[in-house]
């Protein structure tokens, strides 16, 4: 048999095909140097800090908050000023008999305060509830993320698991084939056997380089969820039913889910608890809010005025040419009326107040209030609709966790159950009282339970953070004040059904 120590391989630079890997014993297979190494928790935290998706949504929220003080500002005084030059031709600049110059520049400034407008205030309201919508849109987003990482870092487990387990399943079929050659040669088997788990032997190492890739598919997927390089190598802390209290809060959870009571009351306790932290409906409530208010605009928009208040001053800042100065040359004996012309100030200011009101819009009004009434009709439906599936989300979840919980001792004995069968079925056939069909069969079947049994811790602990997902709210991100305010609501909920609360 052929064995390659890695190791040295790795020292030499040398690096066998792959059609080689699977078929040798490979020693100090286990990559050396790796300093990063992630667990759970590491990955859940590492996601929220670092994944670009969430990040993107971060600028949207610190768009929308710049947007609500555009909205505010319209509410507070505004200041202009402005200035203009003038250049006209040389005869006006005569007939205006002093009164306009040749050329000449103006400077004006203005202040404005609104005093009250519909159409603002409630901009202003509608772009606050906008926001409130953005920020209930990114907390759902970092759910996801933290829910696909998870089951990201899951499935890398999952997937370096299968791997150790077809390796075995090779190895064991490299041992039957050797011991059906034996078998060959002291005249207890036809020599078909030896082919037979040459087909075999085919088979485990095609599934050998399938595990493999699926593995490495794994890593960069939660590599990409880490905003990391993908393809950069990282060690894994095993996961394990004992993580069942990082996911949890508490390790004592799995008790209502235990019979069937405890576990219909804990439904109903979760679902309150979605309802109350599920981003999904805190985002369609400030769409509710901004609808409303949208509503009330349009109502108020058949009787409010615009008011303002605005003041202004201008200013001749300088001027020349032709009509600067009206000094007329008088015929001799005619009077001199000039001085009887009032002269204008180079400074002058105005103040007034502003109030206007739209007569008739061609129905506009009556079609504004008729559409914000549907909208916000649509809106409450969606909402209804939105808190159906929050619901049905929690107690699908629920109950998986339920199965996927169960499923683990049944898988586990599955798994001995299997092993022991091969182990018997194979020192048969070692005597010579079982088939080679015999052998294969309790191979498969041993294979195919050993990896139900390992899967099946990542199934229910895949299927608890569905759960929190499904709730929106993940304990490995909630402070200790934070898991204990949830299970005195818990233990609440249960004595106002009549059940005793937790255990201490």
């Amino acid at each position: 048999q052929l064995t390659i120590n890695m190791a040295t391989a790795r020292a030499i630079g040398v690096y066998p095909p792959w059609s080689v890997l699977t078929e040798a014993t490979l020693l100090n297979e286990a990559r050396v140097g790796v300093e990063r190494r992630v667990s759970l928790a590491s990955v859940v935290r590492e996601a929220v800090a670092r994944n670009i998706d969430l990040a993107a949504q971060e600028r949207a929220v610190a768009a929308g908050a710049e947007l609500v003080r555009e909205a505010r500002s319209a509410l507070l005084p505004q200041a202009e000023i402005g200035g203009v030059a003038t250049f006209i031709d040389r005869s006006r600049a005569e007939a205006s008999v002093g009164r306009q110059a040749q050329r000449s520049l103006m400077g004006s400034a203005t202040i404005s305060q609104l005093l009250y407008s519909e159409p603002v205030w409630a901009n202003l309201g509608i772009e606050g509830r906008l926001q409130e919508a953005r920020v209930a849109e990114r907390a759902a987003v970092e759910l996801d993320i933290v829910l696909s990482a998870s089951v990201a870092y899951l499935n890398v487990l999952r997937r370096k698991t299968d791997e150790r387990i077809q390796r075995e399943n090779l190895r064991l079929t490299r041992s039957n084939r050797d011991l059906a050659r034996v078998r060959v040669t002291v005249g207890t088997a036809q020599p078909g056997e030896i082919f037979r788990w040459e087909s075999q032997l085919a088979a485990g190492r095609r599934a050998v380089i399938t595990a493999n890739a699926q593995r490495s598919q794994a890593e960069i997927a939660l590599n990409r969820l880490l905003h990391r390089p993908l393809e950069e190598p990282f060690d894994t802390e095993e996961a394990s039913l004992e993580d069942a209290p990082l996911i949890t809060g508490a390790p004592n959870i799995l008790q209502y889910i235990g019979n069937q009571r405890f576990f219909q009351v804990f439904r109903a306790f979760m679902v309150q608890e979605a309802f109350a932290a599920s981003p999904e409906l805190t985002q369609l409530d400030a769409a509710v809010a901004a609808r409303r208010r949208i509503l009330k605009s349009a109502r108020n928009a058949f009787w409010a005025p615009t008011i303002a208040l605005q003041a202004g001053v201008t200013s001749l800042l300088a001027e020349g040419g032709v009509g600067t100065d009206f000094n007329p040359t008088l015929p001799p004996g005619l009077p001199d009326f000039s001085g009887a012309f009032p002269q204008a100030n180079d400074l002058s200011w105005n103040i007034g107040l502003r109030i206007s009101y739209p007569l008739f819009l061609g129905g506009a009004r009556s079609a504004a209030r008729a559409e914000a009434a549907d909208a916000l009709d649509r809106v409450f439906l969606e909402r209804e609709a939105t808190a159906e599936r929050v619901e049905q989300r929690v107690r699908s979840a629920l109950h998986q966790v339920r199965a996927s919980h169960a499923s683990i001792e049944l898988a586990r004995d599955g798994a001995r159950a299997a092993r022991e069968t091969l182990r018997l079925v194979t020192d048969a056939y070692s005597r010579g009282t079982a088939s080679v069909v015999d052998v294969l069969d309790a191979q498969n079947a041993a294979v195919v339970a050993e990896l139900d049994a390992a899967n099946a811790v990542y199934d229910f602990l895949i299927d608890m953070m569905e759960v929190e997902r499904a709730v929106g709210r993940f304990s490995v991100l909630m402070s200790g004040e934070e898991r204990d305010a949830f299970f005195l609501r818990l233990d609440a909920y249960f004595a106002a059904a009549g059940l005793a609360p937790r255990s201490p």
